[in-house]
């Protein structure tokens, strides 16, 4: 009589536990984007042959600067806070040169995630639709979401701080 009493508080525990329903696996989605993500890597797809901006960017990254974050509050506000258009290439007589940006354009609006749909609204009401890739800490959006101009054919990395 107890084993089958323990059993049966069992399967009601473990039924309780592996329910969810859509709601709640879409409020998990949207709590796993809140936060603060900062650029940590630009990465090629391989039918690309983009490579300096891919490489201006690896090495200000690796230089501990800071080019892109996105911030994502509980209360589907952002900020975003980017480096990318005050980026400055200075040709010298031993190659390139390129510093870390002081200037920093600052982004707010509010957001929404659908599945693999991040919707970004701006302050004048614009929507702005781009496909991510949420993975644990890991964030990744296509580079022409980014910077059509810059970052065609690149994926730009985040990673959750």
């Amino acid at each position: 009589m107890i084993k089958k009493s323990i059993l049966f508080i069992a399967a009601i525990c473990f039924l309780n536990f592996s329910c969810s329903t859509d709601s709640e696996k879409e409020m998990f989605s949207e709590n796993s984007l809140v936060g603060t993500w900062e650029i940590s890597d630009v990465t090629r797809e391989e039918s690309s042959n983009v490579s300096l901006p891919q490489e201006i960017a690896k090495d200000l990254i690796s230089q501990g600067c800071n080019l892109f974050t996105y911030t994502f509050n509980a209360d589907n506000t952002f900020v975003g806070k980017s480096k990318l258009n005050h980026i400055e290439v200075n040709a010298t007589a031993t190659g390139l040169e390129v510093d870390c940006p002081e200037q920093t354009d600052t982004l707010v609006g509010l957001w929404e995630l659908n599945e693999d749909e991040l919707t970004i609204t701006d302050p004048n009401g614009d929507k702005t639709v781009t496909k991510i890739a949420l993975d644990g800490n890991t964030l990744t959006i296509a580079g022409e979401d980014i910077d059509e101009d810059n970052y065609a054919g690149l994926n730009v990395v985040f990673t959750k701080k």
